[in-house]
């Protein structure tokens, strides 16, 4: 362990600025996809993983008593529901678009 003096109040500094470019871009994400619908390139295993690891996060933000870790992680783990919810919703229309799974 790094023996750094740093106050719990500087470190929450840290925090923030890490939960506003992780937010940042899980934002342009959203974005990005709504503008292209299609979220062929990205699987239902990283979606899934990526809200298990925020949903621990979220949890430790509540345990440690770190306000940065529980809201910046709660914000993301809702960023991660909705590209889920856009890479169910996409992949569904890509499929009746293309005419997959109807029944002839």
């Amino acid at each position: 362990m790094l023996d750094i003096n740093i106050s719990l109040e500087d470190q929450e500094i840290f925090g923030w600025v890490g939960n506003a470019i992780f937010i940042s871009g899980q934002t342009y994400q959203i974005y990005y996809t709504y503008k292209i619908k299609h979220t062929e390139d990205f699987s239902y295993l990283l979606q899934l993983l990526w809200i298990l690891g925020n949903g621990m996060f979220f949890i430790f933000g509540i345990l440690d008593d770190s306000l940065s870790m529980f809201i910046g992680n709660l914000v993301t783990f809702i960023c991660s529901i909705t590209q889920l919810g856009q890479k169910i919703y996409y992949d569904k229309y890509y499929q009746r678009s293309m005419g997959y799974g109807e029944i002839n």
